[in-house]
């Protein structure tokens, strides 16, 4: 099969204790055999090798040769280490295909070669000749194809093929590498069933088949791989476990999620090693009680899983158990009262995403070893207890869209080991507490969509290490007293849908040249004020967002020179910073409320200025953020032009100038714009016609322009005066001197048909005389007529009877 791929051919091995040192040979106490150099020139001539990796390969000392290692003591070659390099452009590539066996045949004569690396290359064909099955002495790691000649590799302890495309089943075969330690076949294409010889493997320690297709039961035999210490199977569609399970004495990490499992047999609780079992993404409805019994279980995975009423109540868990997931298992009920006797040692607890109800049990208060508390999407209710945010140990805490309601708890500006706090999406009310201090570690707040009113906590500030902060959506007021250049860290601000009032230099104040500041979101308050040019310096700003205040004066013209939105190439490198994408962000994009979060929020790019007060034009400088996706000035008094090379804003993708009082032509390089997806321009004074091509040929709804009397062309109805007409009989052409000539005749035509009409009609109106005159002469005409018609027709019958007589 000629089939081509970037395979990982790695064959690593331990010959015996004390395996040989890989040397490049440049020090080798002797020069290589003969016999071996002729191999190894053999194996050259299978490879095309552009880059020059194996040019060294001349001359009679093989061991001086790049890549290839000798004994030090005898000279044998034990080791080529040829691995490609993609970045440097070094690759070899196959090109014997017909003849791969030559690869093989030639190794073969390699007779103490212990490790073999030909990874991070380019091959095609099967990479694994049948002969490879006769190399006796080689232990190593293979990668490529699978051969059934596998079986004959009798020393092999490591077999790796994973990240490769192979496909049918596992051979049979493997069931005779007596001498196997560890197998990964993971991401690959593998499908049938696990044979059943696995189970002859009776060194194994390692299994890994994780992200394949196959499926079945595991088979029975698995129970006799005795010295087993970890066992990954996820990603495919086995079954269901064997009972054998049990007899893994030395078992230590069992991974199946991902699966189609419904149940676990008994037997598990006899796994006396078992110290993590990740089970979640099957279809378990249940779990034996016997993992009560499992004395090292300290990890335990159910998610995703199918478990339902009083399921919580029922589970039997090891006191060693320290993480527990049960997200998204579709449990329903009250947490149990006594679940700090349940796992005492616990220190994460994972129940997002189910049907819990009632109120949060006190006893969670008291596991001392509690880090991270995770309970958001739920229905629980009643008032966060205090004595939770007390926590010494407690890190992360979500208690998000539930409907509890009271208070926040003033003990939270007590806790110093709380970082992550999210409380949004419930009923809390009031005030939010004013008792924050700078020994605090919070990174993450978010409070939002709740009913908290109120002044902004001034003592926020003190948070020296916050980088996130959601309040929107809320009902707090009064004075933005948020200077930034105390809040060190910030990343995001969020203060929009509440109802604070002031200025923004309230806020943009002092030196924050180099403030980290990347989203700043005060969308429907009470702002009012121009906007300082000090916000200009927040070199980080990715997205802006003050629609819908009170705000006046002038864009400021150094808008145009945010550095991510002129080029976002940074993004691309520091999108693991931070927690400031963990809360999602609702943005008005394409003339709609849409949510970012995670990945699409870290790349989103925008500024919306629209339903404010602001006046003067459009700053020509905004031509520069080449980056920015979304640009929404409607809903303003904005005059003047739409800039001319707006074009270059290659990547905007939602632009909304509608409702202000702009004037002139719509420029030709908006058609440019190649990603552009939403237009509005509707509502203002624009003229002349609407430029064509590209982009804006697919935006059809003439609604984007309604408004603008004086534009013309496509999509609207209003057809520019120098449009082309069909052709006529005259054959006028298309331009201004024809259409005046057109015009000239139709006048002449037409004043000729009137008055010739007028002088006939109008005269016998007038003349009464005339026109008696004119019905009689009528009358004359149309009896001549009828007398002719008679005549005529009497002739005719007489010469037609006069025939007929003759005949």
């Amino acid at each position: 099969m000629r089939e081509t791929f970037r395979a990982m051919l790695v064959l690593v091995a331990v010959l015996f204790f004390g395996a040989a040192e890989f040397c490049s040979g440049r020090n080798t106490s002797f020069s290589c055999t003969e016999k071996e150099r002729e191999a190894l020139l053999k194996f050259k001539l299978c490879f095309h090798d552009p880059s020059h990796m194996l040019s060294s390969w001349k001359g009679n000392d093989c061991c001086e040769w790049r890549g290839v290692g000798c004994d030090k003591n005898n000279g044998y070659v034990i080791s080529l280490q040829l691995r490609g390099s993609v970045f440097a452009n070094q690759q070899l590539q196959l090109y014997l295909i017909d003849d791969v066996e030559e690869v093989g045949s030639s190794l073969l004569k390699l007779r103490y070669l212990e490790h073999l690396d030909l990874s991070n290359n380019s091959f095609s064909g099967n990479l694994i000749p049948p002969s490879f099955g006769l190399m006796k002495q080689l232990s190593n790691q293979l990668s490529g194809s699978i051969s059934d000649s596998i079986g004959q590799l009798s020393k092999l302890e490591s077999i790796d093929l994973s990240y490769n495309q192979l496909n049918g089943s596992i051979p049979d075969s493997i069931g005779q590498l007596s001498k196997l330690k560890s197998i990964n076949l993971y991401v690959n294409q593998l499908s049938g069933s696990i044979p059943d010889s696995i189970g002859q493997l009776s060194k194994l320690e390692s299994i890994d088949l994780s992200y394949n297709q196959l499926n079945g039961s595991i088979p029975d035999s698995i129970g006799q791989l005795s010295k087993l210490e970890s066992m990954v199977l996820y990603g495919n569609q086995l079954r269901s476990i064997p009972d054998s399970i049990g007899q893994l004495s030395k078992l230590e990490s069992m991974v199946l999620y991902g699966n189609q499992l419904r149940s676990i047999p008994d037997s598990i609780g006899q796994l006396s090693k078992l110290e993590s079992m990740v089970l979640y993404g099957n279809q378990l409805r249940s779990i034996p009680d016997s993992i009560g019994q499992l004395s090292k279980l300290e990890k335990i995975d159910l998610s995703n899983n199918q478990f339902g009423t009083g399921f919580l109540k029922w589970l039997q868990l090891p006191k060693t158990i320290n993480m527990v997931d049960l997200s998204n298992a579709s449990i329903s009920g009250p947490l149990p009262e006594n679940i700090s006797h349940m796992m005492p040692m616990v220190k994460g607890l994972y129940l997002a995403n189910n049907l819990l109800n009632g109120s949060i049990p006190k006893s969670l208060c008291i596991l001392k070893y509690l880090a991270v508390l995770d309970l958001p999407n739920n229905m629980l209710s009643g008032n966060i207890p205090k004595s939770l945010c007390n926590s010494k140990s407690l890190e992360y805490l979500d208690l998000s869209n539930n409907m509890l309601f009271g208070n926040i708890p003033k003990s939270l500006c007590n806790s110093k080991s709380l970082r992550y706090l999210d409380l949004s999406n419930n009923m809390l009310f009031r005030s939010i507490p004013n008792c924050w201090r700078n020994d605090q570690s919070f990174i993450f707040i978010d409070l939002s969509s709740n009913n908290l009113s109120g002044l902004f906590p001034s003592t926020m500030v003190q948070l020296s290490s916050l980088s996130v902060l959601h309040l929107n959506n809320n009902s707090l007021y009064r004075g933005l007293h948020v200077a930034l250049k105390n809040f060190t860290s910030l990343m995001v601000l969020d203060l929009g849908e509440n109802k604070f009032s002031g200025n923004l230099t309230s806020i943009i104040r002092g030196e924050i040249s180099n403030h980290p500041l990347r989203v700043l979101r005060l969308r429907k308050n009470l702002v009012s004020g121009y906007i300082p040019l000090e916000l200009c310096s927040l070199s980080q700003m990715q997205i802006l967002d003050l629609a819908d205040n009170n705000l006046t004066g002038m864009i400021p013209s150094c808008f145009g020179k945010f550095p991510i939105m002129v080029d976002a190439t940074q993004l691309i490198y520091d999108l693991g910073a931070g927690y400031w994408d963990q809360a999602p962000l609702m943005e008005v994009v394409k003339g709609r409320f849409l949510e970012y979060e995670r990945q699409t929020l870290r790349l989103e790019i925008s500024i919306d200025l629209s339903s404010n007060n602001l006046i003067g034009s459009i700053p020509e400088e905004l031509i520069f953020l080449k980056d920015l996706h979304n640009l929404n000035l409607s809903w303003n008094h904005l005059s003047g032009n739409i800039p001319e090379k707006i074009g270059q804003m290659e990547n905007l993708e939602s632009l909304d100038f509608s409702k202000n009082g702009l004037s002139g032509m719509i420029p030709n390089s908006m058609s440019s714009l190649t990603k552009l997806s939403h237009l509005n321009l509707s509502y203002n004074n624009l003229s002349g016609p609407i430029p064509t091509g590209n982009q804006l040929q697919t935006l059809e709804d003439p609604t984007m322009y309604a408004g603008n009397p004086q534009l013309c062309g496509a999509p609207l109805l209003n057809k520019c005066s120098n449009d082309p007409l069909p052709p006529t009989t005259a054959n006028f052409e298309g331009n201004d001197e024809g259409a005046i000539k057109r015009m000239w005749f139709y006048i002449v035509v037409l004043s000729g048909f009137a008055t010739g009409f007028w002088g006939v009609v109008g005269t016998l109106i007038l003349v009464k005389n005339w026109r008696y005159a004119y019905f009689q002469w009528v009358d004359d005409v149309q009896h001549w007529i009828l007398v002719v018609i008679t005549l005529k027709v009497a002739r005719f019958k007489k010469m037609f009877n006069g025939n007929q007589d003759g005949q």
